[in-house]
C-alpha cells in the first residue's frame, strides 16, 4: 500500500476513524456518502487529528470486520458492497474499508429514508444531500434505465 498517499489526511475520498462508533450510523454515513459521489475509503485504527497509525487489536479484527460488512448489508440501500481488508502499516494492523461509486444512485440510509439518509461527500465531511441532488441522481438513474430498454 502507499502510505503517503491514503494516510496524509482525510479527503474527499479517505476518512479515519481511530475506533468504530457503538452507532454504525455514524460511519454508514460515510459510506453512504463515498457510494453517492468517487468511492473512498474508510480506514480504522488512524488517529483522524493527527494520523497516527494506531492499529486495530489482532483479537478483534475479524469481529470487527464482519461488523462493518452486516452494518453495511443492514443499514444501505440500495446494496452497497465494500471492499472490507486489514492491512499492516508501521508494524500495525488498519482496516481499510473501500467502497467504489455507487451505480444504482441514491444511496441512503434505511433507517432514515431517500430525503433524510441520502448523504454525498464535499472535501473531508459527509453532508446531508440537498433534495434538488437526490431527484438529480433519480433522474440520471431513469435515463439508465430508458436507455438500456431503447438497445
Amino acid at each position: 500500500m502507499v502510505k503517503d498517499t491514503i494516510f496524509s489526511g482525510e479527503s474527499k475520498n479517505i476518512e479515519y476513524k481511530v475506533t468504530l462508533p457503538d452507532k454504525s450510523e455514524k460511519y454508514m454515513k460515510t459510506i453512504v456518502a463515498f457510494a453517492n459521489t468517487q468511492g473512498g475509503k474508510l480506514i480504522v485504527g488512524v488517529d483522524d487529528k493527527t494520523h497516527q497509525i494506531v492499529g486495530v487489536e489482532n483479537d478483534v479484527l475479524f469481529q470487527l470486520m464482519d461488523g462493518i460488512a452486516n452494518a453495511v448489508s443492514d443499514s444501505c440501500v440500495p446494496q452497497i458492497i465494500p471492499d472490507i481488508e486489514p492491512q499492516t502499516v508501521d508494524g500495525k494492523t488498519v482496516v481499510v474499508v473501500s467502497v467504489e461509486a455507487g451505480k444504482n444512485r441514491p444511496y441512503y440510509l434505511k433507517s432514515k429514508g431517500k430525503d433524510n439518509g441520502t448523504y454525498i461527500r464535499v472535501a473531508g465531511t459527509s453532508r446531508l444531500a440537498f433534495p434538488e441532488k437526490i431527484k438529480e441522481y433519480i433522474k440520471l438513474d431513469r435515463d439508465k434505465s430508458t436507455f438500456k430498454s431503447h438497445r
